[in-house]
């Protein structure tokens, strides 16, 4: 499923349910209100209820044919669809639909994105009348599922069936999905960051809105999903975006990203990099870049592991770690620092001196094409590795109780393996 179907699909379920709950709890108390509505394909058509319904001392139940409807446009587009309103009173009426908001409803609608035809009609008892809803959303209208209501007549439940609704109103959904402007070779930089450093990353990103846009970058703080564990340790002003301020139609550009490490941070900096495209703040349609740094703490306390021996044989120790950093192919500077472990190793409490017998580096290669989209290194293609550095240690052997301390720099995580022989049995 796509994620403009699946967006679609959400929204008509979410719209269904707000228009079971606009039927008012008195609903089901007269008898004559009683009846099936059966739904397809995100309409609900209401034909099935009973009898035609006479006046009540305030109000007239009407026949709307659908009570629901959903449109799925993106901005600038436009759709049409037809509504019946049958007088099911004994009364002739002057029909003249009006568009309202849905209380509470999280996106306000425009009502001028909503146009009715005719206007206005009078019809007798028993007559059934259609009317033209057109919905326009205009160009610079912002994603987002909207909820409207049209109201028929200006019959109001009454204040003991619970808070006052209008009774011959239909619901709308529109569903507003923003293409982006911008697509960003990555859509995030999470690195480990060392105190008094300064890391420079450059960024693809490439302009699919078929016209120039303009861009300001600005960094911003994460206010909608917060760390509470993950304190801000320096301010998003110290880091610095510099770009081109237009990006062509289809021209793919570079953005920098600057980010001066305080000598003193210790902890961590969540942020987004704010695109601003034509001037517009983020509407949860335009991409942003997240950004996650997390600054090293140099280990000052080495691990300690004890092993017993019971013969003379020699020892072999050997100490590894896995590094894998996703930012290789957007960090230009610094270099990474290869990992290392300072190793002490003691027997029956007094020192023994280690022979440093191999150091071995490989691991997992693959094209970034996996991660990246294509546009951004069909010209240079970017291979990606997950590397795995192992030192090796021989040691005499001796009877005896042994300790083991490896400090890691550089990595945060290590394997070891101790080998020796058991004794003879």
């Amino acid at each position: 499923m796509s994620r403009n179907t699946a967006l679609k699909s959400a929204f008509q379920f979410l719209s269904l349910l707000l228009c079971l709950a606009l039927i008012p709890a008195a609903l089901a108390q007269p008898d004559e209100l009683t009846g099936n509505v059966t739904c397809e394909n995100g309409i609900c058509d209401n034909s099935a209820v009973n009898k035609p319904v006479a006046d009540y001392e305030d109000y007239t139940v009407h026949s709307i044919n659908p009570t629901y409807y959903s449109v799925y446009l993106t901005p600038g587009n436009s759709e049409t669809f037809n509504v019946s309103f049958t007088n099911k009173g004994d009364k002739k009426l002057n029909v003249a639909p009006k568009v309202m908001g849905v209380p509470g409803s999280f996106y306000p609608l425009d009502k001028s994105w909503i146009t009715i035809s005719p206007a206005n009609v009078n019809a007798g008892p028993g007559a059934e009348q259609n009317f033209a809803v057109e919905v326009n959303v205009p160009e610079d209208a912002n994603s987002g599922e909207y909820q409207a209501q049209i109201v028929f007549t200006d019959d109001v439940y009454p204040e003991e069936y619970g808070t006052s609704r209008y009774v011959n109103v239909m619901s709308l959904g529109i569903s507003v999905p923003v293409p982006p402007k911008l697509e960003f070779q990555t859509s995030s930089i999470f690195d480990n960051v060392d105190p008094g450093k300064e890391y420079v990353y450059e960024i693809k990103v490439k302009n699919v809105a078929g016209k120039d846009v303009t861009i300001d970058p600005k960094v911003t703080k994460n206010v909608m999903f917060p760390n509470p564990y993950r304190e801000p340790v320096f301010s998003g002003d110290l880091i610095e975006v510099s770009a081109p301020s237009v990006i062509k139609a289809g021209e793919i550009t570079n953005m920098t990203i600057r980010v001066p490490v305080p000598d003193n941070a210790s902890g961590a900096y969540d942020g987004f990099v704010e695109m601003n495209a034509d001037g517009k703040a983020n509407d949860g349609s335009l991409p942003q870049l997240c950004l996650s740094f997390t600054v090293n703490k140099p280990l000052s306390v080495p691990y300690v592991e004890t092993f017993n021996t019971e013969n003379t044989d020699p020892i072999t120790i050997k100490v590894s770690t896995d590094i894998y950093d996703p930012n290789s192919a957007v960090r230009i500077s610094p270099e990474k620092e290869k990992p290392s472990f300072e190793i002490n190793l003691k027997c029956n409490s007094s020192p023994v001196n280690l022979t440093h017998v191999e150091t071995a580096q490989g691991g997992s290669v693959y094209a970034q094409g996996l991660y990246f989209p294509i546009w951004s290194i069909e010209d240079n293609p970017i291979y990606d590795s997950s590397k795995q550095y192992t030192e090796t240690y021989e040691v005499p052997g001796a009877i005896g109780a042994w300790e083991l301390s490896i400090l890691p720099k550089n990595t945060s995580g290590f394997t070891y393996t101790v080998s020796f022989k058991d004794s003879e049995k």
